[in-house]
């Protein structure tokens, strides 16, 4: 039988109270003070060899767990504690972690959007990877690092360099297994990779378009397009995969409930001059969008701000 939000509700609210599994996130935190590239300085305090592992562990669970419950329109105070939560989890296993470990940038990426959800856009920002070669990261995770970056730009090139390119193409791809298999140079494994960045990609892409014209369809259809993405990736044992679509569901969707779209106002309070308020609307959300940095949706702040100016 499946759980029901209040079960899933209650299991997690255990499951991140304060000393939760004798006391691992403390114990990660507390040896983030001292570690650097993955070791303890001599005399520190020794830590279980264990704990990286255990506190990925933890992590992913707690935010498996509050992915679902803000699907499930759970009690919002929960989400934010547990997206917090696991963000710190993942941050002490691997923000001063060692720098060779090939899912270091994967991790990150996680963290910063769990940070980002739990309503800490500079602790997001901040433990974000630096670079996309140094940090093994993949095609999607670098493009989710630029839209955390508000690097609006740099992430519109790459999504439209990747669904341009004639080697993603369906019939490049089915050529390649033709003809590549046998010599182990592109597999089924490689074509599943590209199809799901694809799908990926193009969901993007609609995001992009949507922040950028205000049009709610397509944000719509790049949350709908998402989810599909995720769902093949778990269809296909793509964990990964899975992992980054589902959270860039969460990210986009926060992102549009919060944009300057959804937030200013469509007409003034007094009803007067609406032709020069949607003028002037328009030009300030295009101006701040045109930015190196982008700025695309209010702080908690501000939205209250919005909503008194909008109130008759």
């Amino acid at each position: 039988m499946p759980e029901s939000p209040i079960e899933l509700q209650n299991r997690l609210e255990e499951a991140i109270i304060p000393g939760a599994r004798e006391h691992l996130l403390e114990k990660g935190l507390a040896r983030g003070l001292i570690w650097r590239d993955g070791k303890i300085p001599p005399g520190g305090s020794q830590f279980s060899e264990n704990l990286t592992d255990d506190l990925l562990d933890y992590a992913y669970a707690i935010l498996a767990m509050a992915l679902r419950l803000r699907m499930a329109k759970g009690i919002e105070l929960v989400q934010q504690r547990a997206f917090l939560v696991a963000a710190e989890a993942i941050e002490a296993a691997v923000h001063r972690g060692d720098p060779r470990r090939v899912d270091r940038g994967f991790n990150r990426v996680s963290a910063a959007i769990a940070f980002h959800l739990a309503g800490f856009a500079a602790r997001a920002y901040s433990v974000l990877p630096t670079s996309a070669s140094t940090e093994n990261l993949s095609p999607i995770e670098n493009v989710l690092v630029q839209l955390l970056r508000r690097s609006l730009d740099e992430m519109h090139v790459n999504v439209k360099a990747w669904l341009l390119d004639e080697e993603h193409q369906d019939d490049r791809i089915a050529q390649h297994l033709r003809e590549d298999s046998n010599n182990n140079e592109f597999d089924e494994m490689d074509a599943i990779h590209t199809v799901i960045t694809t799908s990926f990609m193009r969901g993007l892409a609609l995001f992009d378009h949507a922040i950028t014209t205000g049009n709610e369809a397509s944000a719509t259809e790049s949350k709908h397009l998402l989810l599909l993405t995720a769902k093949a990736a778990e269809d296909m044992h793509a964990v990964n995969h899975w992992w980054t679509s589902i959270m860039a569901y969460h990210l986009v969707d926060d992102l549009w409930q919060m944009s300057l779209h959804r937030q200013i106002p469509e007409v003034p309070p007094n009803g007067d001059s609406i032709e020069m308020w949607t003028s002037l609307r328009r030009s300030y959300i295009q101006q701040l969008r045109a930015a190196k940095r982008s700025t695309i949706e209010l702080w908690p702040s501000q939205i209250e701000a919005a909503q008194r100016a909008s109130a008759p």
